[in-house]
């Protein structure tokens, strides 16, 4: 009686409950009926367009494919193309990366729903079967592996490229459980850090618990519920070129380490991907997809989800999720997002080794853009000889630098060289970001630099305009001595060093670092051409390898022969 007599005193036009359902249904029935052309199609904000159009225009990028989702409709746009490549659309492909583990996270979430794993399961628990040489890493737990929070190196002391533009190629499987096998940590902090063995182990796990290859797996548990048709690994179909500071590199190959980043795609199957975020109640996978995005622990970067990361974003005034993964590879990168408030989810792919992470977590929290990308910087040659010589920073440490090739090389005293990438004048970073070099000038001339390294700034004097050479005449030694030095040694919990011959010389080769040819000058003596790399062999009572000195820019480390054994 109250509500209707409230009702009348309200609304002097009086309307029953089943009338007023009719008309709802009827104004639904009418809206459905919209051509979709009518209705509102998505768009891309202003302030974000202009830093695509200008990425792209700038030659950062070949190409950047965007895809977005807002309701019941998406679209999709294509900003850029190399002079001579075939354009970009919808069924181009890209490499994934890091995104990979997105798509392993939800099949280890469907192994929990199976009962195929626990939660509490570790590697030791569900491998058996190896003879683990350190108890902690067999105590790591499967779920860590997801959330990247194992403790895991960035790369497996036994990973040693034979091509630097294709640096996980060729490590295979019996690398990796001998990896496992064999690796000791120094010590264990089981925080957030990414490692592509994380995802590679989780792969090795789910593969061991289903009893197939993870490929198939993929393919069959994730890949087909969803209807992700032209998403796969290594086959080499349509994969566009990709490139990293102005130029053309190599596409990535993983072996072993697929289940990290060796997944391919385009942006038809991604939008499919996220639009099945978005409503999983019509998907098989409903429950795995749900429980994959529940964060599990936090990091700096947000909440840790199976392979996910997970924001919270203020509105009306409430918080709501923003799920996301991004990556860069060797050639391409790669962002992935949604929100459910919005019933929104964003696909940025892009054909270079720049960027889209910031913008599209921006885009999708509604913040400021980032700046666009520079077009990238082709030094000359007299603008690289002007950088090199030797600095001295502010600790003590002496940085040598050279040319090398287009660009330069830095090494610090006992340690390896990297090779150092130009972004702008006088500005040059290493693979990955991790390393960058400010050289500093005074009345136009190099004067000094600032080193930055994960996040600190060290400044340096330039003290000479050459790095330090050393040239040594070549000594020629007997084919039996020079067959008595190859073999691993070991550095560190963390670095093996690999020697090989090769006719009448040495490759030396830290774990994860391209190889440095060595030429003897002494008996058990070698070096580079420079001087600045070499070998010190030490030998027994019995004349056999004992150890050896390695020489880094005027740093000694020690190892001793390190052979590891096959599980």
């Amino acid at each position: 009686m109250f509500c209707e007599a409230h009702a009348a005193v309200r609304y002097p036009l009086r309307v029953s409950p089943r009338l007023l359902l009719t008309l709802v249904v009827h104004a639904c029935v009418l809206f459905c009926l919209v051509p979709a052309t009518l209705r509102a199609a998505p768009a891309i904000p202003d302030r974000y367009r202009r830093v695509l159009e200008q990425s792209a225009a700038s030659g950062a990028f070949g190409t950047i494919a965007v895809g977005l989702i807002e309701g019941k409709e998406q679209k999709t746009w294509f900003f850029g193309k190399h002079p001579g490549a075939p354009a970009a659309d919808a069924a181009s492909q890209f490499e994934l990366g890091a995104v990979t583990d997105v798509f392993s996270g939800i099949l280890l979430a469907q192994a929990l729903l199976e009962g195929k794993l626990r939660a509490t399961d570790t590697l030791g628990g569900v491998m058996p079967e190896i003879t683990w040489a350190d108890p902690a890493l067999a105590a790591t737990p499967v779920v860590s592996l997801a959330t990247q929070q194992s403790g895991l190196p960035a790369t497996p002391a036994n990973l040693f490229s034979r091509d630097p533009g294709d640096p996980y190629a060729h490590y295979s499987s019996s690398d990796l459980r001998a990896f496992l096998a064999n690796y000791r940590a120094a010590s264990w902090a089981r925080d957030y850090a990414y490692s592509p063995l994380n995802g590679a182990l989780l792969g090795l796990v789910l593969a061991h618990v289903y009893g197939a290859d993870f490929a198939t797996l993929i393919a069959s548990k994730v890949l087909a519920p969803l209807a992700l048709k032209s998403t796969g690994f290594d086959d080499g179909t349509g994969l566009r070129q990709g490139h990293a500071y102005g130029h053309a590199v190599a596409h990535w190959h993983f072996d072993a380490l697929a289940g990290a980043a060796g997944l391919r795609s385009n942006l038809a199957d991604l939008l499919e991907f996220v639009q099945r975020n978005l409503h999983p109640d019509s998907s098989t996978l409903r429950a795995a997809l749900l429980l994959a995005r529940q964060p599990r622990a936090d990091a700096v970067i947000g909440g840790l989800g199976l392979g996910w990361i997970v924001h919270d974003i203020p509105a009306d005034g409430q918080t709501w999720p923003l799920v996301w993964r991004a990556s860069r590879t060797g050639g391409f990168s790669t962002f992935i997002g949604f929100r459910t408030d919005r019933q929104q989810a964003l696909v940025l792919l892009g054909d270079a080794a720049e960027d889209l992470a910031t913008l599209g977590v921006a885009w999708m929290s509604d913040q400021s853009p980032p700046p666009s990308t520079a077009a990238p910087f082709r030094p000359t040659t007299a603008q690289l000889d002007a950088c090199a010589g030797l600095y001295r920073l502010l600790d003590g440490s002496d940085v040598s630098v050279r040319v090398s090739g287009d660009t330069l090389a830095a090494q610090l005293r006992g340690q390896p060289a990297w090779l150092l990438q130009p972004v702008a004048a006088d500005d040059f970073v290493a693979p990955g970001g991790g390393v960058g070099v400010s050289f500093v000038r005074n009345l136009g001339d190099v004067s000094g630099m600032v080193l930055r390294s994960n996040g600190t700034f060290v400044t340096g004097q330039r003290l000479s305009t050459r790095a330090p050479t050393l040239a040594r005449a070549p000594l020629q030694i007997d084919a039996r001595t020079l067959s008595s030095y190859p073999g691993d040694y070991r550095l560190d919990p963390d670095t093996l060093l690999r020697i090989t011959s090769v006719d009448e010389a040495l490759l030396m080769q830290l774990s994860g670092t391209q190889a440095i040819a060595l030429h003897a000058y002494a008996v058990d003596r070698f070096t580079d051409a420079d001087g600045q790399n070499g070998l010190v062999f030490h030998r027994d009572d019995k004349g056999g390898i004992s150890g050896v000195t390695l020489l880094l820019a005027g740093g000694e480390r020690e190892a001793v022969p390190a052979n590891w054994r096959l599980p």
